[in-house]
């Protein structure tokens, strides 16, 4: 080290006995004593390194050079042998260290030493000449390599690789446990993510063929299944398969006893009975049976033509498949006909169709617009929730381009002309704009797609011709276009959890740096007020458990009380109905002498429980609302002061209540009741009014049990939900409060363990800490630039 040697020559005149070598062994001490007190080292230093030959003997009478000596080599004779041992052992610190903040230090203490007249001028210059000698050591920190994202498809799929990328990069800069935690579920939560087409139309609509063409093979195509009589929902599988699932004892008991007001039904019935004779239950059980087929055998079980007739016990087959269509989480549910003879289809039909994304309805160009289809439009758009409905006119090359106009203005006067029916009109404008319109010829779409393009190319129609691939990019836009309020919600809600775990982590890693820049008993004094802190939160927070307990407790005694209140709705409902048929059948016969036409009883019947359950749901939610609105306000106010910004965000109960109760639609096929009592109204409409009263009672009774059935069911899954929702939302403050709390003892544990650990360099540590903010700025950056792109 010739540094040193230098020093010697220049200081004491004179070169050391032996080569100078530093050890290893001060390198704690000396880090020790200048990070936990940065001044006292360098002023200590100072004093050591200024002892030369001319001052030797007024320092060795002085106690402070002394003290200085034993506080760095522990117990050491003052003598010019371990002076000289000191003064090396310093340097080579000093150049193994190479820290231009510590020698800027140290030469500017030596100033101040000379202006006290303490050195001379020379000693000041030669000192500082040395010193100016040691280079500052860089210290090597892996740079973190930072990917980028590059995809350029649709604008959910680009926005997806958007925040795989930044949750790829911030693997490597997030430390916490609990945030890495919190990071690495986000992907396995977008996988999971699903977008959901309904498919729905009368027999003969031609879904399936279009269905095929979509999925680019003829998975349902009649070398399949030559006739679908079950609703199928068809999900993404790279192991093709499907699994089969049947009637309930429950749910078959609902079909016998339609089957006594329907023909249809009551011959489904009794072909059924008869078919399967004593093996009926087996399949037909208390709990339900499913089966796990092989694709190739789903006919056996979906086919209303095959001759095992297992298609009548099947209430839903689920089709897995690898077929590229449902590949980005994707699912198709491809309904039965809506004319189909057993009305509990359609009841479980419209309860998957509610919760999808997207609802196709098709028609038959020779055969749109029939009764069915209208009423099945206005019913989804008006009370099913379905936010866009496209039309697909099948079969257009039967029909000319003119026909095909008049087919779509037809069905927009059947609307317009049934919603008048229904006292409706004003809603017209609503329900057209929630419909597009997209005809297609399905069957020559799937010979393009299966290799046959030149006999579909020889009928004139080319793939653009078919209208399959404007069906294809409204599909594509709809679900993962950037106006898709789905794919907006899932891309915000998971980018705002990225931008907490990345502001959670700089924020902990700010206050590591702030603990490696202080002393120990800085750090002490921080622990010892945390712990008082944490004492005075733990006391708040216990007052806050017994809060919430008590809240939960008042909510589930309401959610009985809101029970009964919508089982007096719907006791109030049934007699409406009761009273508008009883009165409509007695001004009728009255003045015109004969009986309601039927569909008008039924119109009168379907859209009064309609009407009326729309009524239940608004009133049952107005009335959850305020007391959620009432409970959390409470709960807002107990926080007060502990409250900050970094805890959950303000309680929205209207939000909070669209979320949970969205779902609180009954769906109930009227068929029946309708069929019963247009048979009571011809039996006693005419000559006793007294009995047709007592009959439609008696109707109406039956039916509204089964309605309130079917909420009761399903009030009490929803108020679970609620229930839980509601407790994790008054927990919420409490959670955040606790784990900032545990995340500021845990820093400033870790900065006192690191305190004691010798091995430690705070530079290196610093450095590292400044890489991984460096790569979260970037990643926060591209969010921020992501939203403002949109």
């Amino acid at each position: 080290m010739h540094i040193i040697n230098d020093f010697f020559l220049l200081i004491w005149g004179e070169r050391l006995n032996q080569e100078v070598v530093f050890d290893e062994k001060h390198t704690t001490e000396f880090d020790q004593y200048r990070l936990t007190s940065f001044d006292n080292f360098c002023d200590s230093v100072a004093i050591l390194l200024i002892i030369s030959p001319q001052n030797f003997a007024n320092m060795a009478i002085l106690e402070e050079p002394k003290t200085v000596l034993n506080t760095f080599f522990q117990h050491v004779i003052f003598n010019k042998e371990n002076i000289q041992y000191a003064q090396s052992q310093l340097l080579g610190y000093f150049i193994v260290l190479g820290n231009l903040q510590v020698n800027h230090a140290i030469t500017k203490r030596l100033e101040l030493l000379k202006k006290e007249g303490i050195i001379s001028y020379d000693a000041v210059r030669s000192l500082g000449s040395i010193i100016s000698l040691i280079e500052e050591k860089k210290i090597e920190v892996t740079s973190l390599h930072v990917k980028s994202a590059t995809t350029q498809e649709n604008y959910y799929k680009t926005e997806l690789n958007l925040l795989l990328t930044a949750i790829e990069n911030l693997n490597q800069a997030v430390e916490t446990p609990r945030l890495q935690e919190r990071l690495h579920v986000i992907p396995e939560r977008l996988e999971n993510q699903r977008f959901s087409i309904g498919i729905t139309g009368v027999m003969n609509a031609g879904k399936s063929t279009m269905l095929n063409a979509l999925l680019g093979q003829e998975v349902l195509g009649t070398s399949v299944v030559p006739e679908t009589a079950n609703l199928t929902l068809i999900k993404y599988a790279k192991n093709p398969y499907a699994v089969v699932n049947f009637w309930n004892a429950k749910e078959w008991s609902k079909i016998e006893e339609g089957a006594k007001s329907l023909k249809s039904l009551e011959a489904f019935v009794k072909e059924s009975k008869a078919h399967f004779g004593e093996t009926f239950h087996t399949l037909v059980t208390p709990q339900g049976e499913s089966e796990t087929i092989a694709v190739n055998d789903l006919a056996l079980y979906t086919s209303a033509k095959h001759s095992e007739k297992k298609c009548n016990l099947v209430k839903s087959v689920e089709l897995y498949t690898d077929l590229k269509f449902v590949q980005d989480g994707v699912q198709i549910v491809d309904t039965p006909g809506l004319d189909d003879p057993v009305v509990q289809r359609e009841e479980i039909t419209l309860e998957y169709l509610s919760e999808c994304d997207l609802m196709i309805h098709l028609m038959n160009a020779a055969q749109a617009a029939t009764q069915k289809d209208v009423d099945f439009i206005i019913d989804a758009l008006l009370y099913r929730n379905v936010a866009q409905l496209l039309i697909v006119i099948t079969r257009i090359d039967t029909i000319a381009e003119k026909e095909l106009q008049e087919v779509i203005a037809y069905t927009k006067r059947s609307i317009e002309a049934r919603l008048n029916e229904q006292n409706k009109g004003a809603k017209l404008d609503e329900v057209i704009a929630k419909i597009v319109f997209i005809p297609i010829a399905g069957k020559l779409a799937l010979m393009h797609k299966l290799g046959q393009e030149k006999e579909a190319l020889a009928l004139g129609y080319d793939m653009n011709r078919t209208g399959l691939p404007l069906v294809e990019s409204y599909l594509e836009e709809v679900l993962f276009g950037a106006n898709s309020q789905k794919a907006n919600l899932i891309i915000s809600a998971n980018r705002k959890e990225i931008e907490s775990i990345i502001t959670e982590s700089m924020s902990a890693f700010e206050q590591e740096l702030h603990y490696l820049s202080i002393s120990t008993e800085e750090i002490e004094q921080a622990y010892a007020k945390h712990q008082e802190e944490k004492a005075v939160m733990a006391n708040f927070l216990e007052q806050i458990k017994t809060s919430v307990a008590q809240s939960k407790e008042e909510m589930e005694h309401y959610f009985g009380t809101l029970q009964k209140f919508a089982s007096n709705q719907l006791d109030k409902l049934q007699n409406v109905v009761k009273r508008r048929i009883t009165d409509d059948v007695s001004y009728e016969f009255s003045k015109n002498k004969k009986a309601p036409k039927e569909e008008r009883i039924g119109s009168m019947i379907e859209t009064a429980i309609k009407d009326g359950m729309v009524d239940l749901v608004r009133d049952y939610r107005y009335e959850f609302q305020k007391k959620m609105q009432s409970s959390l306000e409470y709960m807002d106010a107990k926080y007060g002061e502990f409250k900050t910004e970094s805890t959950a965000p303000m309680f929205d109960a209207k939000a909070f209540c669209e979320e949970h109760l969205g779902s609180l639609l009954i769906f109930k096929n009227s068929t029946v009741v309708i069929a019963a009592a247009n048979d009571a109204i011809k039996k006693y409409g005419k000559n006793d009014l007294s009995a047709l009263s007592m009959n439609l009672e008696t109707i109406f009774a039956t039916e509204f049990s089964h309605i309130k059935e079917m909420l009761e069911e399903k009030l009490h899954k929803i108020n679970h939900e609620l229930l839980s929702s509601f407790v994790s939302l008054c927990e919420a403050p409490a959670r955040s409060i606790e784990e900032r709390f545990g995340a500021e003892g845990a820093l400033i544990a870790r900065a006192m363990h690191q305190m004691k650990d010798q091995t430690l360099n705070r530079e290196a540590r610093s450095m590292e800490i400044k890489e991984k903010e460096r790569v979260m700025g970037i990643v926060l950056n591209d969010l921020n630039a992501q939203k403002e792109s949109k």
